[in-house]
């Protein structure tokens, strides 16, 4: 279990508060992690997935960012920019209990309105009309990011997921709403 959290990142609530879990995540089981701990987690939901890939005996080895992929975007002014991502989690899975046998997989955790077009705003106030192009934005980077990082790992034989809080419900590693 994670012991000593420190927050990280500067998202605040109105009473200063942080947004979101965050802080370091120690681990039961070291030997299986690929990088140098401890880990920092941005969410209640990477929290409990850092859990799973440590805890979890078909996980044989796993990082948490430690994938550097490069890729280009146009942006507003139509120029070609170089992005780099850092996947949320690589892991190495067991398949059928052969330990010789396993899947390399890349993770990404959003949550699952960051995985939908946003809906245009129902009144058209200057701020929620900015809040919206923001989310266009952010989707149009994301589905770039992610088919390019799809199309990287095919090429290595790598799975890509993205994991929405439907699914870390679904699989018991957080509590349902």
């Amino acid at each position: 279990m994670s012991q000593n959290r420190t927050p990280l990142g500067n998202r605040r609530t109105k009473d200063n508060k942080n947004k979101y879990k965050q802080g370091k995540y120690y681990l039961l089981n070291p030997e299986k992690y690929i990088g140098h701990p401890p880990i920092l987690y941005r969410s209640s939901w990477e929290y409990a997935f850092c859990k799973f890939c440590d805890t979890n005996e078909k996980v044989k080895k796993w990082s948490s960012e430690g994938l550097e992929i490069k890729y280009q975007i146009t942006n507003n002014n139509y120029e070609l920019e170089t992005h780099r991502y850092y996947p949320d989690f690589y892991l190495e899975m067991i398949q059928n209990g052969d330990p010789e046998k396993y899947d390399r997989i890349i993770v990404e955790i959003k949550p699952k309105s960051e995985t939908e077009p946003p809906k245009p705003p129902k009144r058209q106030t200057l701020k929620m009309l900015e809040n919206y192009e923001y989310s266009l934005n952010t989707y149009r980077k994301n589905l770039h990011k992610w088919a390019f990082t799809k199309e990287w790992c095919e090429k290595r034989g790598i799975k890509f997921i993205i994991i929405t809080e439907d699914d870390l419900i679904k699989k018991g590693l957080i509590p349902k709403k």
